[in-house]
C-alpha cells in the first residue's frame, strides 16, 4: 500500500497519523505550557502573574521545534535591551509629552514592523514593553523599573516551560514541504498597528488609569488580525468575549475553592480545551488564540491583582477590556492595513 493511500485510510481504521499526533502534541504543551507558566511564576514571586503563561501560551503556539540555547540566549540579550530602550524613554522624555508620545510611537511601529516580519518572540517582548513601562513611566519611575524587572524575567519562565513541554511531548517530525519564503516586513501594516493601539495608550495617560491588561488583550487581538474583512473582525471580537467569559466563570470557581491546586486543574482543563482548537489551525485558530490571551491575562490578574490595580473590581475590570476590545476591532475593520497578509 503506497504511502498515501495508508494516510487516508489510517484515521477510518483508527490509527493515528503524525499530522494527527503533531496536533494533539501540540494541544497538550499549549495547555500543560500555561499551567506550569502560572506554578513557576507563582514560585518566582512575579509582580505581573500572568507574562510567564502569556509568553509560554505565544512561544508554545508558533514553535515547532524546541528553542535552541543560542535562540534563547539571543531572547534573553534582546529582552534586556527592549529593557532599557523604554525606561529610557520613561525617564528621559516623560516631561515633554508630545516627544514622549511621538517617541513611544516609534518604539511601537518598531514592534508590529517586526511581527509583520514574522519575528514573533522579539516583537511579543517589544510591544509588552511599550505598553507597560511608559505608562508607568507617567507614574514614577520606580514604578516602570519594578514593571521591567518583572518582564525581564518573564521569558526565564517562559522557555523553562516551553523546554520542558517538549521534552514531556516531543514534536513530531514532519514532511519537508520545501523551502519556507521569508515573510517580508511591512511598513503599511505596522503604521496601522500603531495607529490602532498608541490613541488607547494616550488615553490611559491622560485618565491617569494604569490599565496594562486592556493594552496586552488589544496587542493580542491586532497581532490576531492576519485576515480581513467583517467576518474575520466578528471573529476577534467573539475570541474576546469567549475569553473573558471563561476567565469569569473560572475566577468564580477558584473562588469558591482557593486552591493552587484547584486553580491549576481549572487553568490546565481551558488551556487544553482552547489549545486543542489552536493546534488545529482553520480559520478558527486565531478566534481561541485572543480567546486564551484573554482568559490568561484576566484570570492571572483576579486573583493575583497588581499593587496599582488591586482596588479595581473583577467585573470592571472584564468591561474594560471588553470596551478595548471592541475599540480594537472596530479600529482594525476600519484600517484594512492593520491586518497582516
Amino acid at each position: 500500500m503506497s504511502s498515501d493511500a495508508a494516510a487516508a485510510v489510517s484515521p477510518a481504521i483508527g490509527l493515528t497519523t503524525d499530522a494527527d499526533l503533531a496536533v494533539r502534541r501540540m494541544a497538550l504543551r499549549l495547555g500543560f505550557g500555561v499551567t506550569l507558566g502560572y506554578l513557576l511564576g507563582g514560585l518566582w514571586g512575579t509582580t505581573l502573574f500572568f507574562m510567564p503563561p502569556l509568553l509560554a501560551a505565544q512561544f508554545l503556539a508558533t514553535m515547532r521545534q524546541p528553542p535552541g540555547w543560542r535562540d534563547a540566549a539571543g531572547l534573553i540579550l534582546v529582552t534586556v535591551l527592549f529593557a532599557a530602550l523604554t525606561l529610557t524613554l520613561a525617564g528621559g522624555f516623560v516631561r515633554d509629552p508630545l516627544v514622549y508620545v511621538l517617541l513611544l510611537g516609534l518604539v511601537l511601529f518598531l514592534g508590529f514592523l517586526l511581527d509583520s516580519a514574522g519575528k514573533t518572540m522579539p516583537a511579543s517582548l517589544l510591544l509588552t514593553f511599550a505598553a507597560v513601562i511608559p505608562l508607568a513611566g507617567t507614574q514614577s519611575l520606580e514604578l516602570a523599573v519594578g514593571l521591567a524587572g518583572a518582564i525581564v524575567g518573564a521569558p526565564f519562565i517562559a522557555l523553562l516551560a516551553c523546554w520542558v513541554m517538549f521534552a514531556i511531548f516531543p514534536a513530531v517530525p514532519q514532511p519537508d514541504s520545501g523551502s519556507r519564503i521569508a515573510r517580508q516586513a511591512s511598513p503599511k501594516a505596522a503604521f496601522a498597528n500603531t495607529a490602532v493601539l498608541l490613541p488607547l495608550i494616550v488615553w490611559c495617560m491622560v485618565g491617569g488609569r494604569m490599565s496594562f491588561v486592556l493594552l496586552i488583550v488589544s496587542i493580542a487581538i491586532i497581532r490576531a488580525g492576519r485576515d480581513g474583512g467583517s467576518r474575520a473582525a466578528i471573529g476577534l471580537l467573539l475570541g474576546n468575549v469567549l475569553g473573558g467569559i471563561a476567565a469569569t466563570i473560572a475566577y468564580g470557581v477558584v473562588s469558591m475553592q482557593p486552591s493552587i491546586v484547584f486553580f491549576l486543574l481549572v487553568v490546565l482543563l481551558v488551556g487544553l480545551t482552547f489549545g486543542a482548537r489552536i493546534a488545529a489551525g482553520g480559520v478558527l485558530a486565531p478566534l481561541f488564540g485572543v480567546a486564551l490571551m484573554t482568559f490568561l491575562i484576566l484570570l492571572g490578574v483576579g486573583v493575583s491583582p497588581l499593587p496599582i490595580e488591586s482596588g479595581e473590581a473583577f467585573g470592571t475590570r472584564l468591561l474594560s477590556v471588553m470596551l478595548a476590545g471592541l475599540y480594537t476591532v472596530g479600529a482594525l475593520s476600519l484600517l484594512p492595513g492593520g491586518r497582516r497578509a
